[in-house]
């Protein structure tokens, strides 16, 4: 069966819109000028399309079945495809496509095509398996009956890139999907107009690749996966190196070939092509920000799958939040993507022998232009929206803060703009395509050298340690400068979230009151810097004197609250316990 890896790029509308307008263009010709821009990269060339069911450029009805969401948590995606009247081909054609669906990393499947039949009209669905491979029919076997789950009107246009003549080379096949939703079975909210790029390469040798799968899937299961390795080496090196070599050259490939897209178009990486964000249930649609959900560590025995489960959980939180973001820039949606950012940090902070010299160089300098870009809306929004109100509450003519609160809410406007603007350039496209290359990457390969050998429980018991002795190594807090002061939030704060990354591993007591206490110890502090903040936001806007001197004593005033409450809070901190064994 054939396999191929694939990354699908979003075309948001408002996006794709705003880069018409700067290119002159009306909203009308959207696909025509994508279609051009295809046209114009350098080695691609339009595919012809005749055998599939659309037809050449055509327009066909894609019709996805399941029963009971069960072939989707299996994997597994039947659709059909029924071609709409076309002059060139006025013969309607039906096809049914079976397809099994691996995630290989956030952003990154491997597509597996176990069924592509055509049938008649007024032929069932269920009359494509009758010659179903053994896993899918396995899988059928499991649904009562196909229903269907959601019916779109899609228009392909297909593009390929033919690999140059070389064994390890790999070719890549672009395909330009405009869909709409006709129909659904589930209260879904989908865009009237769905564009995405879906971009392919086929793995060399599917027997090989075969072998990298079942790799990825021991260490995802938590068996020894060094040790399987070595004994496939042992018996068939040659095949073994070729098999991880051509994985690694499809994967460079797909990510070189998305970043010439994502330069060239406004299209950016997303986790749920127009498929899953129609007909699933587990797929976020609603236009609300995304929270930081626990860690799934079922299974999960080592450090290094544990930064893979905990880089799973993190893209959730980046993707859920950014694409809205880009439309529409809200408060909450800013400070859930700024809190996946920092979670995603923290991570760093906690698996430092992973961090190679790809995160350093193509990661860390972007992730840090947009933290910045986060901070500072983060900043304004709590400055307008908090600190403002409190400030002009506490004065004896609160009328006197009105043009002030204007000013600051202008500035919060423009600075919510630039991240909007950031989300939509190619910069951050090529941000997040680095970031899931390197996620991708991390799931091919074993644990680095230099880590240390030791199970997931004792590694974690550890880096607890060491970031619980950075929290409490200056118990005086009200002694410290305020920069010495915030050093003590940051480490209490990336406490907190080691303890959420591992929660089911704390002990009772660690889940209950020091996760407690350092969530409160960060939120004290953090008022403290938000008062300095506010005083540095005050005198870029040019205020009158008596506002400055007035927040300049509020500000002293709060700091040395917060600093005698976070030294109390720091107190009762007891020692957090990684529990031994399935204990809790």
């Amino acid at each position: 069966m054939d396999r191929v890896l694939e990354i699908v790029l979003n075309l948001p509308e408002p996006t794709l819109f705003a880069w018409l307008d700067h290119k002159g263009q009306p909203h009308e010709r959207a696909d025509a000028m994508l279609a051009q821009t295809l046209d114009a990269l350098h080695g691609f060339e339009r595919a012809d399309g005749a055998d599939a069911p659309c037809g050449p450029d055509a327009s066909c009805a894609l019709t996805c079945f399941d029963g009971a969401r069960k072939l989707a948590r299996a994997g597994w995606r039947v659709t059909a495809e029924a071609s709409q009247q076309h002059p060139q081909h006025p013969q309607q054609r039906r096809r049914v496509v079976a397809m099994r669906r691996t995630v290989h990393a956030p952003g990154v499947t491997v597509c597996e095509t176990a069924c592509d039949v055509a049938l008649e009209n007024d032929a069932p669905v269920e009359a494509a398996f009758e010659h179903a491979p053994a896993a899918l029919a396995q899988a059928l076997e499991q649904v009562r009956e196909l229903t269907t789950v959601a019916t779109l009107e899609c228009r392909r246009l297909r593009w390929q890139r033919h690999a140059p003549d070389s064994a390890q080379a790999a070719g890549v096949d672009i395909e330009l999907n405009i869909a709409r939703c006709v129909a659904a079975d589930a209260a879904a909210t989908a865009p009237a107009t769905l564009r995405e790029l879906r971009v392919t390469v086929r793995i060399a040798d599917a027997e090989q690749a075969e072998d990298v799968q079942a790799e990825t899937v021991q260490r995802a299961q938590g068996k020894d996966a060094q040790a399987a390795r070595a004994a496939r080496d042992a018996e068939a090196p040659g095949a073994q190196q070729a098999s991880l070599a051509a994985f690694a050259t499809a994967l460079a490939t797909l990510f070189a070939a998305a970043r010439e897209l994502a330069a060239a178009l406004p299209a950016f990486p997303v986790l749920a092509d127009a498929i899953d964000r129609v007909c699933r249930t587990d797929v976020e649609r609603e236009r609300k920000p995304v929270r930081a959900r626990p860690i799934e560590l079922d299974g999960v025995h080592t450090p290094h799958q544990a930064l893979q489960a905990i880089g799973h959980n993190v893209a959730q939180q980046w993707f859920g939040n950014e694409a809205v973001l880009r439309d529409e820039p809200d408060v909450e949606f800013i400070h859930q993507l700024r809190v996946a950012q920092r979670r995603l940090k923290t991570a760093t902070r906690i698996f430092p022998a992973w961090i190679d010299r790809t995160w350093n160089t193509q990661v860390e300098p972007h992730l840090k232009w947009l933290s910045g870009l986060l901070g500072q809306a983060r900043d304004w929004d709590v400055f307008t929206d908090e600190t403002l109100p409190g400030l002009a509450q506490a004065d004896v003519d609160a009328q006197a803060w009105t043009a002030t609160r204007a000013a600051a809410d202008q500035r919060r406007l423009e600075a919510r703009s630039q991240v909007q603007q950031a989300l939509r350039s190619p910069a951050y496209a090529g941000l997040a395509l680095a970031w899931l290359a390197w996620m991708s990457e991390l799931a091919m390969r074993g644990a680095p050298d230099k880590a240390p050998s030791r199970s997931l429980r004792s590694y974690v018991r550890k880096r607890v340690a060491k970031h619980y002795q950075r929290v409490t190594r200056e118990p005086k807090l009200s002694a410290l400068d305020a920069p010495a002061r915030h050093k003590v939030r940051i480490h209490a704060k990336r406490l907190r979230y080691i303890l959420e990354f591992f929660e089911p591993l704390a002990s009772h007591r660690t889940r209950r009151d020091v996760a407690k206490v350092l969530s409160r110890m960060q939120s004290v502090l953090g008022a403290g810097n938000d008062a300095a903040v506010a005083l540095q936001f005050l005198e870029q806007l040019q205020v009158e004197p008596y506002q400055l001197g007035f927040v300049r004593g509020w500000c002293e005033a709060l700091k040395r609250h917060t600093a005698q409450e976070g030294e109390r809070l720091l107190g009762t901190l007891h020692k957090p316990k990684i529990v031994s064994g399935d204990g809790g």
